[in-house]
């Protein structure tokens, strides 16, 4: 447009909808938004179903950030003249902004078959598809893009290439493309986050670090490289750092991404010991979930299933609410999910079924040191000496140590995967190898913990999965199974399960005991300045565990045994522990000097000195401890243990009541501070517990929690039941 033209449309008059319509785009072109609009009023005027102003109009609009008016606008444009690929393909782009994925592709589509050579839109098809993790249509579309227009991808095709590489665990040659698109474009944001997310996988954290940060320096409300940064910092113990990068996270993405952003805000917070504000977020979240589940994309429902509901037990013990909410969350996993990836389930019996000896599969990532992996050898040892081969398979990858070996000594076979895109391996590996091995019976060690997990049970690649110890329950099948005890899940428990409950006679584990190093108790004490007489109780609840309820009661106790000191050992974020305690004493009128805060050790063994100096563990609710109450037992320190609904509440109560232990039970917070300021102050009634710790591995036979033999010989027992009944 000449400079000295006037911009006044009435002076202009154009003598047609046409002319109103062109003079509108060079109003649109210089950013005179007002006059472009009112332009195209003129056009309007003149032909009322002149769709060519709506779509000037729509693009005016958008340029404004008016989203809901340019979808009006396009949708109008459509209905006089629906052969308009423009109006489809800018209509696609708006139902994009607004996270309508499914109308969007729905757009795309009929633009470019309207108009097959928009090279841009078969571009913009393809992310949306990518989004929605189709990745197949999404490269067919991405391929037909670059073939209208080779110069349309540039950056955006080494970007690609890149990404290919790191799928196919070609690292250096990935970042050394990535870098190639960093040089046509300096500011690509994504190239940035990936190369920051590859070297997270790598451990490499110092170097991924400035690399997300320059991400979200480029761009804001990238997601992927908060959720990264926030990842790199939980892992790494500096969880100060976690909260400020996850609190950005949610600032920046949290109305464009509120499930992922809520999801990894909670998981953090709980990590650092702040579960009551994890907990208000979950709720929110909760609150919001129900009508929302049917529009999540992939990457969140996958969120969902394997954090939110992982995390979900450390904050609320309602068993009802809890299985609500895993049911919904797990059957829209299962339908956008495992449906479309396993288009059938096999679920015939092989001939050769039962094999003899029995061949078992056991499903962990754990065969080392942890708690799984200290909870679960000592069975698998004798499960091993009866007819039966164990195959272990690892879901996740080794972190080999000095256990590991004692893992593969009883191992028929040890399976490790050999591919790992984004940094795990494929359930369908291992799904081929179970199948080729003609496993007979599955045993899961850690459930929900571990994702893959559900992918396996789905599928089901043996006639008898049975998920066990590690977590609570898949939900995946009915025609699987949950091992647990009467105590950990009593008569009723079954209506909140999908899977069919089985249930040891005794307890739902067994373990022959712990090691640590040699210790003299009064050296002990004197190295933490305790004195001899003084009662002594523990903490060990991890941040995940630990409350501010937790800490309330444990400092009530504190307050009615003059001189009682309590110990807190445990991993998590120390000044948010510490902080929470004091807070507590404050409330309560209890000196901060009564907190003893330990660093942790490398090594289990030199933990365990712990329980020397201990006359009471204080268990944490509402997830109690496993291994960390196990240990206390075995060396004889009485628990006090609050009973919930949920599995992962009843824990310490199945423990002590496959010891014969009534005391230490509690009912509620009021119980558990009874029960832990009696143990303090009444001599006698704890020592009467510890003499009954101290027989029950002494004892003929042994207690059920100390006898992993009669453990094996059980669960054998009840699989062969389940085989004659699969026959």
């Amino acid at each position: 447009m000449n400079p000295n033209q006037s911009s006044d449309p009435v002076l202009m008059q154009p003598d047609s909808p046409q002319g109103w319509t062109e003079l509108a785009e060079s109003y649109y072109a210089q950013k005179l938004y007002t006059e472009a609009i009112a332009a195209c009023q003129q056009a309007i005027s003149i032909e009322p179903n002149w769709a060519l102003a709506y779509v000037t109009m729509g693009n005016v609009y958008q340029a404004q950030g008016q989203i809901e008016e340019a979808i009006r606008s396009y949708q109008q444009a459509l209905q006089n003249n629906p052969n308009l690929a423009q109006a489809h393909a800018n209509l696609g782009s708006m139902f994009y902004r607004q996270r309508q994925f499914e109308s969007a592709i729905k757009s795309y589509r009929q633009a470019v078959n309207l108009q097959p050579d928009l090279a841009a839109v078969h571009w913009n098809l393809a992310q949306v598809l990518k989004h929605l993790g189709q990745d197949a249509e999404a490269q067919a579309s991405e391929q037909q893009a670059l073939a209208l227009n080779p110069q349309l991808g540039g950056a955006e095709v080494l970007f690609n290439q890149g990404n290919q590489l790191a799928l196919q665990g070609k690292v250096e040659e990935a970042i050394a493309t990535w870098q190639k698109a960093i040089a046509l474009k300096p500011d690509f944001a994504e190239v940035y986050g990936q190369m920051g997310m590859v070297l997270r996988h790598q451990g490499k954290y110092k170097e991924a670090i400035p690399l997300l940060e320059k991400a979200i320096e480029l761009k804001p409300n990238l997601p992927l490289a908060h959720q990264h940064l926030c990842g790199i910092y939980r892992d790494s113990s500096n969880l100060a750092a976690a909260r400020k990068s996850v609190d950005r996270y949610v600032e920046c993405c949290g109305e464009i991404d509120p499930i992922m952003s809520a999801i990894y805000s909670i998981s953090i917070y709980q990590v650092s010991g702040l579960n009551h504000i994890a907990k208000d977020r979950f709720l929110k979240l909760e609150s919001q979930l129900y009508s929302k589940l049917n529009r999540t994309t992939l990457v969140e429902i996958k969120s969902l299933y394997s954090n939110l509901l992982f995390s979900m037990p450390y904050l609320r013990d309602d068993l009802s609410k809890n299985t609500k909410l895993h049911h919904r969350v797990t059957k829209q996993y299962i339908e956008t999910t495992l449906k479309p990836k396993y288009q059938q389930v096999s679920t015939s019996i092989p001939a050769t079924f039962p094999h003899s000896p029995l061949r078992i599969a056991i499903l962990s990532s754990h065969f080392n040191r942890h708690s799984v992996g200290w909870c679960s050898l000592d069975v698998l040892r004798e499960l091993s000496n009866l007819s039966v081969n164990l195959y272990l398979y690892c879901t996740d990858r080794l972190q080999a140590d000095d256990r590991t070996p004692l893992f593969e000594a009883i191992a028929h076979k040890f399976f490790i995967p050999k591919h790992y895109p984004n940094g795990l391996p494929t359930p369908e590996e291992i799904i081929q190898e179970i199948t080729n091995d003609e496993i007979d019976i599955i045993l899961d060690l850690d459930a929900l913990s571990l994702p893959i997990h559900g992918d396996i049970f789905y599928q089901k690649p043996a006639p008898i999965c049975i998920s066990w110890l590690g977590f609570d329950a898949l939900q995946i099948s009915d025609q699987t199974y949950f091992l647990g005890d009467e105590y950990t899940h009593p008569k009723g428990t079954e209506k909140y399960y999908t899977e069919q409950l089985l249930r040891m006679p005794n307890s739902f584990m067994a373990v022959s005991g712990f090691n640590r190093v040699e210790v003299d108790l009064i050296q002990a004490r004197k190295s933490y300045r305790i004195s001899s007489d003084q009662i002594v109780y523990l903490s060990v609840a991890s941040g995940r565990k630990f409350n501010a309820d937790l800490a309330k009661a444990q400092i009530e106790i504190l307050k009615q045994v003059p001189d009682s000191l309590l110990i807190y050992k445990g991993l998590g974020d120390q000044e948010v522990v510490i902080s929470t305690y004091r807070q507590a004493c404050d409330a309560l009128g209890v000196g901060k000097h009564r907190i003893k805060f330990l660093s942790r050790f490398p090594k289990e063994e030199e933990h365990r000195l712990i329980y020397a100096i201990a006359d009471i563990l204080l268990d944490s609710y509402p997830y109690n401890g496993g291994t960390h109450t196990l240990e206390a037992l075995w060396f004889n320190v009485p628990v006090v243990t609050r009973k919930g609904e949920q599995f992962l509440s009843r824990m310490g109560y199945s423990f002590l009541q496959g010891l014969s232990i009534p005391e230490g039970i509690a009912e509620s917070w009021k119980d558990y501070i009874n029960w832990g300021v009696r143990l303090g102050q009444d001599e006698s009634l704890r020592k009467s517990v510890q003499e009954k710790l101290i027989q029950s591995k002494q004892s003929e036979p042994l207690a059920p929690l100390w006898n992993p033999q009669q453990f094996a010989q059980n669960l054998y027992d009840i699989l062969q039941q389940l085989i004659i009944k699969n026959l």
